[in-house]
């Protein structure tokens, strides 16, 4: 992705949006691990989060008869999920086609700084076929997780991901490889007092002890487990 990003100088417009498309077009099933999730864990304890910009949760969710709610704070018939690298519905709040034609980049820190307004699959797919010219807040897959369409919007949803992992007494970790590159997660949850969970295959065990030594994270615990077999161990946890 940074290469891409040095190719077409800083454009990344189309290639975001087409991202954003494709992945707003996955369609959950009945009896998906996220619905399971929710079900076994509840909405009400817990905050979620994902690196993911699909939305396959969202839909998960709406099936329960839940809404998303992109903060930390709980509401009645709510569940709250941060996604502070972004996601394919974080559109800016401007008139589809406001922007015709045009090409952004080079333009520092944000290409484009405006509210942002989640929306549904429908409104998504609808975007992104619209617009030509703007795409929704989602970071670089690069080194350094860039945002260029209302960077503001994403780093509030990972400072209230900060705040609430600060002060949580458990975290569950499941589907991420431990890249510690990615200081603004593993350096952060190398220092919270709260106890570590980390569900990954073998593969990822090296890794894992590895951090954990880094940071003298005692209270860090590794469960060989895929995302399936998750679930119920934390439920038994929690």
């Amino acid at each position: 992705m940074a290469e891409y990003y040095d190719y077409s100088n800083g454009n990344i417009m189309s290639f975001q949006r087409e991202l954003a498309e494709y992945l707003a077009g996955f369609q959950p099933t009945s009896s998906n691990v996220y619905i399971n999730l929710i079900k076994e864990l509840g909405s009400q304890r817990i905050i979620y989060s994902s690196l993911n910009y699909d939305l396959l949760f969202e839909l998960s969710a709406a099936s329960l008869g839940l809404f998303t709610n992109y903060s930390s704070k709980y509401s009645q018939g709510g569940i709250r999920l941060l996604k502070f690298h972004g996601s394919s519905n974080f559109w800016p709040d401007l008139p589809t086609g406001m922007f015709k034609n045009c090409q952004m980049s080079g333009s520092g820190r944000a290409d484009i700084q405006a509210p942002i307004k989640p929306l549904d699959q429908v409104g998504t797919l609808n975007k992104c076929r619209l617009e030509d010219s703007v795409a929704p807040a989602i970071a670089m897959f690069a080194v350094g997780k860039k945002v260029k369409i209302s960077p503001d919007y994403v780093e509030n949803q990972y400072d209230m991901w900060k705040q609430q992992v600060e002060k949580a007494s458990k975290i569950f970790v499941v589907g991420v490889r431990v890249h510690e590159v990615d200081e603004h997660i593993w350096s952060l949850l190398g220092k919270v007092k709260g106890k570590v969970t980390y569900f990954g295959f073998e593969s990822d065990r090296v890794e894992f002890e590895q951090w954990k030594s880094n940071h003298k994270k005692k209270n860090s615990y590794f469960y060989k487990s895929n995302f399936e077999q998750s679930v119920n161990t934390m439920k038994r946890l929690l």
